[in-house]
Order: C-alpha cells, then sequence, then structure tokens
C-alpha cells in the first residue's frame, strides 16, 4: 500500500468534497456494520484519522452525522457503524448497491510522519479509526501494536473488523482477552520511550491515557469524539477546551496532541465507561 497523507496544514475543508456514493460491500461483526463504499475522490485525498460526514437515510433526520474512516483502499472507503439510534439503525441496514451521500474527508487527522513505533488505545466503537492508521504505518515499516477495550464478548465481535498482527483486547467481565480496560491492558503491554500513543474513545479512557501517558513521560495523539452538526466549523458546537484556548473538534481536530488538551477536553463527548461501551458521538446517537 503507497500511501501519502497530505500534511496537517493542508487537511482542511478545502480538500473535502460531497457526492453520492454506492455501497459494494457490507460485512457485519456483532451489532456492527462494516460498510465499504466506492468513493474515489474521497480516497484520493483522506488522511488517517479524517471523517466523514453521513446523510442518514430518510427524511427525518436533518442533520448529517460524522463517521471515522475506517480504511481507505485504492478507490474504495470503509465505514464502521454502531447502530445506536434510528439513523445509526438506518445507516447499519444500507446494502450493496444503495447510496450513501457524503461530504469529506474532513478535519486534521493523525501526524504519523515521525512516528517510529505505535501504540494504538481504544474502547469500543472508538476503534474505528485505527484499521487506517495501521495500514499507513505498517506500509512505512513502523511497528504497530494495539490494546481495545470492549464492554463484553457481544461488543468485542469489533475487533473482528480489523487486521493488525499485534491486538490485544480486554473487555470489562473478562468473557474475551484480558478482563479490564484497554488502558490497564497497555500498561502491562508497555510502550518504549521512542513509542506514540495514539488514543481514541469515550472521555474516561482519553482522561486515563493523558494520565498514564503524563506519568510515563510518553506522547502522543487523541482522536476526540464530539457531538457536531456541521462538520466545518461554523456552528462551534463542538469547541473543548486546550492550551490554546478553546478549538473546535471538527476542523482543529478531531486529533490532539495528547500534551495540549486541557482537563474537560476528553468530556465533549459521553459519558461512557472507560471501555468505551457507552454512546460515540462521532458515530451519532440517533
Amino acid at each position: 500500500m503507497d500511501f501519502t497523507a497530505p500534511p496537517p496544514e493542508e487537511q482542511t475543508c478545502a480538500t473535502a468534497t460531497s457526492g453520492r456514493y454506492r455501497v459494494i460491500e457490507r460485512r457485519s461483526f456483532g451489532p456492527y456494520a462494516l460498510l465499504t463504499l466506492l468513493a474515489p475522490d474521497i480516497a484520493a485525498v483522506a488522511a488517517p484519522g479524517q471523517f466523514v460526514m453521513a446523510a442518514l437515510p430518510g427524511t427525518q433526520f436533518r442533520l448529517r452525522r460524522p463517521l471515522s474512516l475506517h480504511s481507505v483502499d485504492g478507490e474504495r472507503v470503509r465505514l464502521l457503524i454502531e447502530p445506536r439510534g434510528g439513523g445509526t439503525r438506518e445507516l447499519a441496514e444500507l446494502g450493496i448497491a444503495d447510496t450513501l451521500a457524503l461530504a469529506g474527508p474532513l478535519g486534521r487527522g493523525f501526524p504519523l510522519e515521525r512516528v517510529r513505533a505505535a501504540l494504538l488505545v481504544a474502547g469500543g466503537i472508538g476503534t474505528a479509526p485505527f484499521q487506517f492508521v495501521a495500514d499507513v504505518l505498517r506500509s512505512r515499516g513502523v511497528p504497530v501494536t494495539a490494546t481495545f477495550g470492549f464492554r463484553d464478548e457481544g461488543q468485542a465481535r469489533l475487533a473482528g473488523a480489523f487486521e493488525i498482527d499485534d491486538l490485544w483486547v480486554a473487555t470489562d467481565d473478562g468473557s474475551v482477552g484480558r478482563r479490564g480496560a484497554a488502558v490497564e491492558l497497555a500498561r502491562e503491554v508497555g510502550a518504549g520511550p521512542q513509542t506514540s500513543v495514539l488514543a481514541c474513545g469515550p472521555a474516561p479512557l482519553l482522561a486515563a491515557v493523558r494520565s498514564w501517558t503524563g506519568a510515563a513521560g510518553l506522547s502522543g495523539y487523541a482522536s476526540l469524539e464530539a457531538h457536531m452538526a456541521c462538520g466545518s466549523g461554523a456552528c462551534h458546537g463542538c469547541v473543548v477546551p486546550t492550551r490554546e484556548g478553546y478549538l473546535r473538534v471538527c476542523v482543529d481536530g478531531p486529533v490532539f496532541a495528547l500534551d495540549l488538551l486541557e482537563s474537560g477536553a476528553d468530556e465533549s463527548g459521553s459519558g461512557a465507561d472507560e471501555s468505551g461501551s457507552g454512546a460515540v458521538e462521532r458515530e451519532g446517537t440517533s
């Protein structure tokens, strides 16, 4: 896979396109749906950690939903969907030959150019962007380890959507993998001083990652979850506190350096537990 991401300063709405794209494959992992769409214009400029805004089927849903780019392969993009409400259930039920209106890619992704080794830490549907991240790093010969946390065996089926060789799984009830949370597992697996920690998930998980990396002297980035109405920065509905003042998750993020975030920045999404078993706002709750 030969992939060159636009530099972060060029990952803006200026590179976004919009249109209707055809579903060419659908796979299920428990309640989750992995949709593959033929979207060559989005795929050509997408970077790991960016997202698209999806128009929900049906006239009763007025606002688009932000969806992480799960992976990009040639002219194809993949979206991982968790059905939580009426809107996301409609998305998850799309089938082959259905079309979906998307705008993107949007936001600033993970800056991977200087990553020498990566530890991916995520919970629940917060795992969604990390196949794209892992694919790009693997293509550059960068070692990748992932620790994913889930609520139980049913939610842990989501791990089947990933092709990451060194993938560790934890569940709250111990039904799959280790008992506990993704961050606890990450501490066990360990990270060398040159390892970049890349995280995504609900507020408690990100708070735990920030606490652990700060104490361990590790650096990295977090992809934040937030309610989004526009995805383009116009409504200022997704601002979070940082050391540089309030920034918008949709255009200044969703990826931020861990040491840039202030207390409360990782509370813009849900009140889920550390495993990532609660609502995920990047995908919408209805």
